[in-house]
């Protein structure tokens, strides 16, 4: 049986976590025959830890890293993404498992496509093409869609806020994550995540069972 590769995205605050275990919980339900593989980026892998440690810097540190720093965020995020793939996802989807994962390379892309701004021409492209040699293509990737002032909004209560976390950096990842749906509406699916929970991840599910074809 053919593994499939599912992804969610969106901009910090748009719940991706939680619906990742909504959905989790439902496959497994639903079809407890098929190995499902929770995963995320960044991962716990070496290159991992050290962007979890970066990420959690605040604004105050550090609000106009050098060049130098942001393509060093850059390579770390591709060498992260790297491991997970060889050490996660492809040994999943080789023994027929369903692979869901919090993030992926269109998180880099969105992100970093934002963070490159003015140092290389058309920074999400330019990310997208460095991927695109060796990255494998999830089968459908969920973009939860939230105002990023209600993400912001969200965020408030949580600790240890990280450097992403501000109102004009995320409106910029919001719409470089749009205008990659709208490059490639045959493989993302935009849900409302400003919705409740439960419907949140009903739609998620909805198109997840179309994919799988239950």
């Amino acid at each position: 049986m053919k593994g499939q590769l599912i992804t969610l995205e969106g901009i910090d605050g748009s719940g991706k976590g939680t619906i990742a275990k909504h959905i989790a919980a439902r496959l497994t339900e639903m079809m407890p025959e098929r190995r499902l593989v929770l995963t995320a980026e960044p991962t716990t892998g070496q290159a991992g830890r050290i962007l979890r440690a970066e990420m959690a810097k605040t604004c105050e540190e550090e609000c106009e890293p050098s060049v130098a720093r942001r393509m060093q965020e850059l390579f770390l995020f591709m060498a992260d993404h790297a491991h997970h793939l060889s050490e996660t996802v492809l040994p999943a989807l080789e023994t027929g498992a369903i692979v869901l994962s919090d993030r992926y390379a269109d998180s880099t892309a969105a992100y970093q496509g934002v963070t490159l701004r003015g140092i290389v021409p058309d920074p999400v492209s330019w990310i997208q093409n460095i991927y695109r040699p060796w990255n494998l293509m999830p089968d459908i990737t969920l973009l939860l869609i939230l105002d990023p002032h209600i993400a912001l909004q969200r965020m408030q209560s949580r600790r240890g806020r990280q450097k992403f976390e501000r109102l004009e950096f995320l409106r910029l990842v919001d719409d470089n994550f749009r205008r990659m749906a709208a490059f490639e509406p045959q493989r993302f699916v935009q849900i409302d995540a400003e919705k409740d929970e439960k419907k949140v991840a009903d739609d998620a599910m909805d198109a997840i069972l179309k994919l799988i074809g239950k």
